[in-house]
């Protein structure tokens, strides 16, 4: 029977599934950043239009979703969630690789959006009822990690495929939504929901309203300043690895192939630090003062990459902002210490939720005002320059809200017993 301080084989099973949709819809998130020069010549994209495609259509409903999807997870279990997401993917990249118009790949865009609302979800749900709870801010670190995969071959390595074998954008989607079958399948063969037993006792919690737990949600300030935290941390890194970093590099003399691979770099920067940040916040029994020194980094890396041109100290600065954006990992840790474990994936979506959200807002904006500073002509490295600014402002806001206004939890619940295991053998 399963126990909440022991790994499982079928735990893990569970996890790694879980683990996979997510690395498949992280993938399936940021790849379009790839093919931006294709989109834009195809579908005779601005910048503007371009960062609604990547950026804003897929993260509304992906923000928006986060809390019904939390509800819905909570509900319906891992199983049954898993199977919904999956077969929404499939028939959103599909779509999307035969698209034939702007307004089609919208549609299908958001689609995307809304069956990836469960990746995340259900893989931190994974952990909270299938690995040890001593180990949370550690196993979701390493789900971080997993996810991350994703993108880092969304960048470097698959943009020298598609070089090489002269690959369109078009049937890497369609391709795409087959891999989303494979999933569907492994969910089907070997995801379970957990019983929610422990040991030889069965918890059983007193009825409580779920609307109420989330209106108390959205009245309480933690929720909010970590979440405004984990998006603001998180913002940079999504944002040049979707939209404009490429082109920004290529203005500074980075060859195109060599900009893919710092991108990269910057992802490989999160997967290394999202498993270490939250092994520091699960030893040292400290969450505040991880994220604090998670912002610190970002804010110096950021500073390298907007005014520094040497490539050896580019490739350094993305990977200090993969670095410091892993330290919104700790928010997800963090948060479910606010809240009772049944009511955690829905903490969980509300702090995705406004990762999602928040970018999805900022993304288009910068991308105006790129659009407003050049004339709507081609952007200068000098009109980046201006507008990149915003980039540091969020990275200032993030250290601010970490180091003032987040309370540390020192790794505990607020609202839940704390067991002592006296005595044990």
């Amino acid at each position: 029977m399963y126990t909440q301080n022991e790994f499982t084989s079928k735990g893990f099973t569970v996890w790694f599934i879980c683990a996979l949709f997510f690395l498949y819809e992280f993938f399936l998130r940021t790849v379009i950043g790839t093919f931006q020069f294709q989109l834009t010549r195809d579908l005779d994209l601005s910048s503007l239009e371009f960062s609604f495609l990547s950026t804003t259509v897929f993260l509304v409903f992906y923000g928006a979703g986060q809390i019904p999807g939390g509800l819905i997870v909570g509900r319906i279990g891992l199983k049954k969630s898993l199977l919904t997401g999956s077969i929404i993917c499939t028939i959103a990249s599909i779509g999307f690789g035969y698209s034939t118009g702007y307004a089609m790949a919208l549609f299908f865009r958001m689609l995307m959006g809304i069956g990836s609302t469960f990746g995340f979800i259900c893989l931190l749900v994974s952990v909270y009822e299938w690995m040890p709870n001593k180990h949370n801010a550690l196993m979701i670190g390493i789900s971080s990690f997993v996810g991350t995969i994703g993108p880092m071959v969304a960048a470097g390595p698959l943009d020298s495929l598609l070089d090489a074998y002269s690959i369109g954008w078009r049937p890497v989607f369609i391709s795409l939504g087959f891999i989303a079958v494979i999933i569907l399948f492994l969910v089907i063969l070997f995801v379970e929901n957990n019983p929610r037993k422990s040991g030889a006792y069965t918890i059983l919690h007193p009825p409580e309203k779920i609307k109420a737990s989330v209106f108390k949600m959205f009245k309480r300030s933690q929720p909010w300043f970590i979440s405004i935290f984990s998006a603001c941390t998180y913002f940079s890194l999504e944002y040049l690895s979707e939209n404009e970093g490429r082109i920004f590099l290529a203005l500074k003399g980075i060859k195109t192939n060599s900009a893919a691979y710092m991108i990269t770099t910057s992802w490989i920067g999160y997967a290394l630090g999202c498993p270490f940040l939250g092994f520091l916040s699960d030893h040292f029994r400290r969450r505040k003062s991880i994220m604090v020194a998670a912002t610190i980094c970002l804010f110096i890396s950021i500073m390298i990459i907007i005014f520094l041109k040497d490539s050896k100290m580019l490739t350094l600065g993305f990977f200090l902002m993969g670095l410091g954006a892993s330290g919104q990992s700790i928010g997800f840790a963090i948060i479910a210490d606010q809240f009772k474990k049944r009511f955690v994936a829905v903490a969980f979506g509300f702090n995705n939720a406004l990762i999602g959200l928040i970018p999805s807002v900022l993304a288009p904006f910068i991308g105006w005002t790129l659009d407003q500073s050049s004339g709507h002509k081609t952007v200068t490295l000098e009109d980046y320059y201006l507008v990149f600014i915003s980039l540091i402002i969020i990275a200032v806001i993030s250290f601010i809200v970490s180091a003032f206004f987040i309370q540390e939890t020192y790794g505990k619940s607020k609202v839940e017993f704390t067991y002592l295991n006296v005595g044990a053998k």
